[in-house]
This record gives C-alpha cells, sequence and structure tokens, in this order.
C-alpha cells in the first residue's frame, strides 16, 4: 500500500486518537529525542560544546606560527628562536588533533544515544498505534525507519548540524585571520564566497530530491523482498520465480537510477569546490610575486595559502554535511509521520476480568450492537451488524470468504473499534477493557498458529506471568501434546522457531488452543481453525474444541456445517449485513 493511502486510512482511525497523536508530535518526536538527549546528558552536551569550539579555534593557531617562523627566523637568519616557535607549530597541531579526537568521540558517542533512545520512542509509539493501521501500514517501510532513517537522523545532528557548526566557526576564524594578514586577500576570498554559495544551494535542491526518491525506491525494493520470501512457497508451487524477479529487477532498477542521481551530486560538488580552491591559491601565489601588493610576505603568502587551503577544506565538509542533513531531513519527515499516527484511546483501569465477569454472575455475553466498520472510508467492510452471543452458547458465523468475518473477530477482541455502533462483554465496551485483563475474558484461536520467538512453552504462556508453568502443562495435557512435547530435546524448554517443523499442522491448531484456554478465558473465539486439516485431524481438533467450549461461550467461523462444535445458533453473513439467523438445521 502507498504511504499516501495508508496515511489516509490511518487518518480516519478516530477523531480522538487522531488529535491527541498529532498534537503529541506537533514537536517532532526526533526533535523532542534529542532534547531529552541533551537535558539527561548534561555533561556530555558541555563537552562536546567545548570540544567543537576547541577544535575550531585551535585550528587558527598552526598559521600564524607558520607565519613568525618564515617572516622571523627564516627571512632575518637569527635561528635563536626556531626551536621555541617549531616546538608551540608541533603543540598546536597536537592539540588540533587532540581537539579533533574529542570532538569525534563525543559525537560518536551522542549519535549512539540518540538512536538508541529514537528507536526505543519509536517502539513505544508502536505499541500505542491504533490496531486498525496493522491491517494497512507496509512492515518493510516501517522497519526501514526504525533502521535507515534512525541512522539518518543520528548523522543529522552529529556529521551534519555539529559538523556544520564546527566548519562555520572555522570559516569565520580563517576570515578573520585573512583580513588581519590583508584586506586584499580578504577581498579575495570574498570574491569566491558567492560562487559558494551558488554552488552549495544549487547542489542542495536536488541532492535532497534524489535522497527522498531513493528512499522511498528502497522501501520498494525491501517490501519486494519480504513479501517475496513470505510467500515463496506459492511463488515456487506456481513456478512464479520468472515474475517475482521481474518485479523485483524494475525495483532494483528504480532504486539504482535514484542512486546513480546521489552518487553524481556527491562525485560532482567536490570536484568543483576543488576547482575553486585551486583557482583561490593559484591567486594567492600570483599577488605574492614582486610588486603585486604591497607588504605581503613570503610568510603572510604562505600561511595565506594554508588559511586557504583550510577555507575550502570545510566548505568541502559542508557539501557533505549538507548530504547528512538532506538524509536526516527525510528521514525526520518520515519517522514523524510514523508518529502523529492514531493511537490507542485509553482504557478503563477499573475494568478488570473479574469486574466484567461480576456483571453477570461470573458468566460472559458478547453482543454486536449495530456495527458499522471501513478500514478505508470508501470501502466499508461492515453495515449496520446486530446480534448476541448469550453467555455459555455457541454462534458460528457463516458465509463466504471476505464478507467481514474475521474483522467481526478482530472487533470482538478491542483491536478494532467500530466505526458505527458497539461491542459489548457483559454491557461493558470490549475497547475500554485493558489487553492485560482480556486473556481472561477471551481466547482466540486462529487459522494458522504463529510462533513467536521462545521455547514451547513460551509459545502458550506469550510472557504472561499469569500464566504458571502448571498452567502451561495443563493447558499442553488438555490438548494431548504433553507427551510430544517431552519428548522434545528440551522438553517444554526445547526453542519453538527452530523446532517449528516439527509439529505438523493438526498439532500446531492443538497449540493454538492450548495458548488460547492457559488464561482460563470466559469466551473463545474460533476462527476457522479446521481449515487446512484432513478429516482425522479435524475430528481430533473438534474433539478438543468440543471439551475446552464446555462452560464457555463460543463465537465461531466455519464455512464447512461438519466442522461445526455445537452451535445454538447459526449468523450469516453476506456484504457485510447479517443475512439470517436460526440453528443448523434452518436453511438460511
Amino acid at each position: 500500500m502507498s504511504e499516501k493511502k495508508m496515511h489516509r486510512a490511518a487518518a480516519g482511525c478516530g477523531q480522538n486518537s487522531r488529535r491527541g497523536a498529532l498534537h503529541r508530535a506537533r514537536g517532532g518526536l526526533t526533535l523532542c529525542t534529542f532534547g531529552a538527549l541533551l537535558r539527561a546528558d548534561p555533561l556530555l552536551t558541555a563537552g562536546l560544546v567545548l570540544s567543537i569550539l576547541a577544535a575550531a579555534c585551535f585550528g587558527l593557531i598552526p598559521p600564524q606560527l607558520l607565519r613568525r617562523i618564515l617572516d622571523g627566523p627564516l627571512t632575518s637568519g637569527d635561528l635563536s628562536p626556531l626551536g621555541a616557535l617549531a616546538a608551540a607549530y608541533v603543540l598546536a597541531l597536537a592539540a588540533v588533533g587532540a581537539a579533533d579526537f574529542a570532538k569525534n568521540v563525543l559525537l560518536t558517542t551522542a549519535g549512539q544515544r540518540l538512536v538508541h533512545r529514537l528507536r526505543s520512542a519509536m517502539w513505544q509509539k508502536l505499541s500505542r498505534v491504533e490496531s486498525r493501521w496493522f491491517s494497512l501500514g507496509d512492515a518493510a517501510s516501517t522497519t526501514s525507519r526504525f533502521l535507515a532513517d534512525a541512522d539518518n537522523v543520528s548523522s543529522l545532528f552529529t556529521d551534519g548540524l555539529a559538523g556544520m557548526a564546527v566548519d562555520c566557526l572555522k570559516i569565520v576564524g580563517i576570515l578573520v585571520s585573512i583580513a588581519l594578514f590583508s584586506p586584499w586577500l580578504l577581498a579575495l576570498a570574498a570574491a569566491f564566497l558567492p560562487a559558494i554559495w551558488f554552488v552549495t544551494r544549487h547542489f542542495k535542491r536536488r541532492s535532497l530530491a534524489a535522497q527522498v526518491k531513493n528512499l522511498e525506491q528502497l522501501g520498494r525494493v525491501n517490501s519486494h523482498i519480504a513479501e517475496t520470501i513470505k510467500t515463496m512457497p506459492l511463488v515456487r508451487g506456481f513456478a512464479k520465480e520468472g515474475f517475482m524477479e521481474q518485479g523485483y529487477a524494475a525495483r532494483l532498477r528504480g532504486n539504482f537510477e535514484t542512486l546513480q542521481a546521489v552518487n553524481l551530486y556527491d562525485a560532482v560538488y567536490p570536484a568543483i569546490l576543488t576547482v575553486l580552491k585551486s583557482t583561490a591559491i593559484c591567486a594567492v601565489v600570483l599577488l605574492a610575486g614582486p610588486g603585486a601588493l604591497p607588504g605581503l610576505t613570503i610568510g603572510t603568502a604562505a600561511a595565506a595559502i594554508e588559511l586557504f587551503s583550510n577555507l575550502f577544506s570545510p566548505l568541502e565538509s559542508l557539501g557533505m554535511e549538507l548530504q547528512s542533513i538532506q538524509k536526516g531531513i527525510s528521514g525526520i519527515e518520515r519517522i514523524d509521520a510514523f508518529a502523529a499516527l492514531p493511537e490507542e484511546p485509553p482504557c478503563d483501569p477499573t475494568l478488570t476480568a473479574q469486574a466484567v465477569l461480576d456483571k453477570n454472575g461470573g458468566a460472559a455475553s458478547l453482543s454486536f450492537a449495530d456495527v458499522s466498520f471501513a478500514y478505508e472510508a470508501d470501502e466499508p467492510v461492515l453495515h449496520h451488524v446486530s446480534f448476541t452471543v448469550p453467555a455459555g452458547q455457541s454462534v458460528t458465523l457463516a458465509g463466504r470468504t471476505g464478507v467481514g468475518k474475521t474483522t467481526l473477530f478482530r472487533l470482538a477482541m478491542g483491536l478494532l473499534a467500530p466505526d458505527e455502533g458497539s461491542v459489548l462483554l457483559n454491557g461493558v465496551p470490549v475497547r475500554a477493557i485493558p489487553n492485560s485483563e482480556k486473556r481472561r475474558l477471551l481466547g482466540y484461536v486462529e487459522q494458522r498458529f504463529s510462533f513467536i520467538e521462545g521455547t514451547v512453552a513460551e509459545q502458550i504462556s506469550l510472557g504472561d506471568a499469569a500464566v504458571s508453568r502448571a498452567d502451561v502443562q495443563a493447558a499442553l495435557r488438555f490438548v494431548g501434546l504433553e507427551d510430544t512435547v517431552a519428548a522434545l530435546p528440551q522438553g517444554m524448554d526445547t526453542p519453538a522457531a527452530a523446532n517449528a517443523a516439527g509439529f505438523s499442522q493438526g498439532q500446531q491448531q492443538l497449540l493454538a488452543i492450548a495458548r488460547a484456554i492457559a488464561g482460563r478465558p470466559a469466551v473463545l473465539l474460533l476462527d476457522e481453525v479446521t481449515a487446512n486439516l484432513d478429516s482425522a485431524t479435524e475430528a481430533r481438533v473438534v474433539g478438543v474444541l468440543a471439551k475446552a467450549g464446555e462452560g464457555r461461550t463460543i463465537l465461531s467461523i466455519s464455512h464447512r456445517l461438519t466442522a461445526m462444535l455445537r452451535c445454538d445458533k447459526l449468523v450469516r453473513i453476506e456484504n457485510g449485513c447479517v443475512a439470517g439467523e436460526g440453528t443448523p438445521q434452518d436453511e438460511l
């Protein structure tokens, strides 16, 4: 999905959450993070400022000493002060090196801390983003914001702005030194500044545009790679390697072309500055000739040549720093656009699982009241859907693929907020219940089991402190996988992702049931859990589900009546609407 379409969809995720997110992002996530770094590390900030000032000031001393050496001992023939001046010259060069070393170390440290803080702030934002966005967002693009864009923002504040501050101080100091040597030399230096300004301004605009295009193309390449890897079995099964390769080649070509433009500007800009520097030095040499300028000594000319070389060195660096700034600006725009995404509304901390269950005597009923929903404003998915799952009963949703059944499940879990109407658990809006309490209320069994990094036990507990090791073992015993897991090399402590292939499709569905019931929820949500199973495995899974559903409220999706559990009511969904309700024996 395009950035424009993604943001348009995200913009419709709720007026209140959108206004809150925009208010929090008004100062800019990157700028706020940088400000927090400065406040949290005052010693680092002070050291960085002092090292920048020292590097700029110490760099002006060697040319002055060089002039004194050439116009003093070497010209007069009195070599007695030469040793002291030479030692001072060496010490000045050492001071310049020490200041640059301290500056670089502190800049690197500041950059690393900034990236750490920025990525931490982005992760916190990710945990608060409206769930609807995850159905629309581009995972590869978001990943590039965490990685490449965060690095570019770090370069903006370290290599870019800090480096530019140093170079600007050097330029001012050099111009002052040149003015002290000769006003004519200052006029010569000033004559080159408009040309430098024009070249820098010209390349700045075009390089920024090229950087933005390159980041966009790189995002498309990353997205295509991720999509290909994710669908590789399908690609190979239908011999579509050539088709995917053509798409990859087209995106890679676009990335190459934009990168070529970036490299062109990076290469041409310093070359032009080198030509200007050589021209200025030649002019100084000509002016130092006999009778060219009165009062221009050999020492002054040599020092002026060094100063002119030093003048163009920070100007050359400014070009590279502008590249870092331009990359950083594009990174700031993308990160702050991410920071402005709407967030989940606040929950009611008083709505504990027990408090919700107590409203119905420990049981749970689920109701959809006139619910309408659209992922995008012009593409509605559900239209005024109303039905109830009474406490302790089972309701099955039936209908063709794509009519909105899975969306109803996401609404039931509070992952999505209805545009109209409400989804209530014992009369309480599901969205108002804290996520930390929902596991005791809602157990979700998806179509395919999703492995996470961690052990087999962690696949069941999901790191929930309320689910003990005994609870995990009881859940595995309940679904009939206790012996299977015990036979693994490390039992429940076996890394699951590395051994995922050792679990059959049926065993994975049983793991999904164990995960759902480990929190002892009052409601089970079953999303076509037998769709990919053979008849024998299906019968086993349905038997486990029937046992798990005893005493619980169940909302399930099923395309086949033969795979259905005990069902008190069947609700048929067509075109996002309730087309009929009845028993499984009724013709709806």
